[in-house]
């Protein structure tokens, strides 16, 4: 990749990978639809309360609402609210058995939140029927409300019970002296003067009691009541010891009744306080049931799935472009390998989809011997703008050679399935098609494919004309044999310059290929072949997979092109091929770019071939 990339690289690169990226766009959008789908339907139900004592709680005897503050206790409340004790009374109160298990099914169904600037408290229950997520709501709220209720009464409850414990005390007391006096006025009939000072001398002491709560002992009426109190005690002296006795029991039953009446005026206002009391809690909104679920968002999660799938597939497609050690660009490989481009061949596909699918997409390495036909220039179906792209290579190699004069070639690759047979055998049909009397000659002894794709045998062939056994005018093949090897005659007739074309097919395959290609006489047979031929191709194997190429482009050829289709080989070993043609000393004319596609040619490239074909339609 460059340093420097316009948005138009971007571009190219993500097109060169398109089906990697709509395979990955789609598998990420599929697998977020297939979540979604495998995701329960949950509705929420949502209901508010309000935390506040009502305004006549502050009359209540012993309420503390003076020192309520709601910003504090809607913080303690909403842990109230989600303890496991709110938990198991709503369980109770929804008719679940009771038990850890419901408690903890109950508490994760709903969540509370506090309003923001308020004393509000949302309560939300979440589950798969929305009428069971309401109820669960409810079930809260008034499990909450009676919890609270509880709390605030226990106070009053208490105080209200002590009272009644002493109230009882006092009473069963009451009775005890009221039977005591009884019988000591019906032992002692006489009596009387005795009572009425020992009620007045209580009298004078619950009045002297009143003062010491506003005044202390020395007050000039505290004092002048305990004078009167005792000239009372001195007279109760005076008088017999029955009376006395009776003026005792009278003080302390008198005594005993005002602490009666005491204590049941505040058992009264107990038993109010306790009947008054209210709960903090209000139900501002009461839970409905929602028809529309929360989850899973369809919508939402398609979104994210769409821009999910969108970014993981630039993320792979730039990864593989920097893990891609091919070149892809006229200006990289010219830099690279310090050679020209020689030529731009596109991407010719089959009339078979399946082929294409195969070769393109499962990197099957050969087409199939009909598909390999179809995708002969001599196809009418395609434009001429395809034989351009030869008739340019052609141009180019001649430029770089020099010479009017015969000349061979060896096209060859570094790897397999590059296209070099393809590019071979449509180099020399265009060059046929310009006029050139051409020799085709199927240089791949190993694989051999050229008697493949015209029908005709193998032998004889080159190997046979190197090792003597045949004459090369004898083996060579013409259009007519084309015809017999099963070519469509239609096309091939429409075909001009068709006549121009022979064929040497590879002939009789030999054990030691190398023994022979180096013990040929090729001065003799180049000789020979140049007086008949404006131009030979070799077409000759991998260069890295055998050494044929070389021992070729070696003894008989002018010059060595290669083939090399973008993406299919590392750059490194397109640089050894060309390597090993330039320490044989033979002569590196230059790359042909195949299978090129406009859209990864680049603005000053991509639309040459579209421009050419609407230009040639006028």
């Amino acid at each position: 990749m460059n340093a420097e990339l316009t948005l138009y690289d971007y571009w190219r690169i993500v097109n060169r990978r398109k089906w990697v990226a709509l395979l990955i766009f789609a598998v990420t959008v599929f697998s977020t639809l297939f979540y979604t789908r495998l995701q329960p339907t949950v509705y929420r139900s949502q209901g508010k309360i309000k935390i506040k004592p009502p305004t006549s709680y502050s009359r209540i005897t012993g309420s503390v609402a003076e020192e309520f503050d709601p910003w504090s206790a809607v913080a303690t409340e909403l842990m109230v609210i989600t303890s496991s004790e709110i938990s198991e009374r709503a369980a109770a109160k929804l008719g679940m058995p009771s038990g850890a298990r419901s408690t903890a099914e109950i508490a994760g169904s709903y969540k509370v939140e506090r309003l923001t600037d308020s004393n509000l408290i949302a309560i939300s229950a979440f589950n798969s029927d929305p009428v069971k997520a309401s109820d669960i709501v409810m079930a809260v709220i008034e499990a909450y409300h009676d919890f609270d209720l509880e709390q605030k009464s226990l106070q009053a409850r208490k105080t209200l019970a002590d009272i009644s414990a002493r109230k009882d005390e006092v009473e069963d007391s009451l009775r005890t002296l009221e039977r005591q006096k009884q019988n000591f006025i019906e032992k002692n009939p006489k009596t009387g003067l005795g009572a009425a000072l020992a009620n007045q001398l209580a009298d004078l002491e619950i009045k002297r009691k009143e003062l010491l709560e506003k005044y202390t002992p020395n007050h000039p009426e505290v004092q002048s009541l305990q004078q009167r109190i005792d000239m009372v005690e001195s007279k109760l002296e005076e008088i017999p010891a029955q009376e006395v006795t009776l003026a005792r029991i009278s003080r302390e039953l008198r005594l005993q009744e005002d602490l009666y009446t005491t204590l049941n005026r505040q058992h009264e206002e107990a038993k109010l306080g306790v009947s008054s009391m209210v709960s903090f809690v209000t139900v501002v909104q009461r839970p409905a049931p929602e028809r529309t679920p929360i989850s899973p968002n369809r919508r939402l999660n398609l979104m994210v799935g769409i821009v999910l799938g969108m970014f993981i597939a630039v993320v792979v497609v730039f990864l593989l472009e920097n893990l891609d050690v091919s070149i892809s660009t006229i200006e990289d490989i010219e830099g690279f390998m310090k050679l020209p481009v020689l030529g731009i061949i596109p991407n010719i596909m089959s009339e078979k989809p399946l082929d294409n699918w195969l070769t393109n997409v499962f990197k099957k390495e050969r087409y199939t011997v009909d598909a390999f036909r179809s995708v002969l220039i001599v196809n009418k179906r395609y434009a001429s703008g395809v034989i351009e792209s030869y008739h340019t290579m052609r141009t180019n190699i001649m430029s770089n050679l020099k010479t009017k004069d015969s000349v061979s070639l060896v096209i060859s690759s570094a790897g397999a399935a590059e296209g070099k047979t393809l590019t071979a055998v449509n180099f020399a049909l265009a060059a046929a098609h310009s006029g050139l009397k051409t020799l085709l000659i199927d240089a791949d002894l190993r694989r051999p494919a050229v008697n493949e794709i015209f029908g005709t045998k193998k032998a004889p062939g080159l190997s046979d004309v190197l090792t003597g056994k045949a004459d090369w005018r004898e083996a060579a093949l013409e259009s007519a044999d084309f015809i017999m090897g099963g070519l469509d005659f239609d096309q091939l007739m429409r075909f001009s310059g068709i006549e121009n074309l022979k064929v040497l097919n590879c002939g009789t395959q030999p054990e030691n290929v190398v023994d022979v290609l180096d013990s040929a006489n090729w001065k003799d047979l180049m000789e020979d072949l140049k007086s008949e031929f404006d131009l030979i191709v070799f077409d000759a194997p991998p260069l890295l997979l055998f050494v044929d190429a070389v021992m070729i482009a070696k003894h008989a050829s002018d010059g060595v092109v290669l083939v090399y289709k973008a993406g299919k080989i590392a750059r490194g070993a397109l640089k050894r091929a060309a390597d090993q043609i330039t320490n044989a000393n033979a002569h590196m004319l230059g790359v042909v770019l195949n299978g090129v596609r406009a859209s990864e040619m680049g603005p000053q490239y991509g639309y040459y071939y579209k421009d050419y074909k609407n230009y040639a339609k006028r």
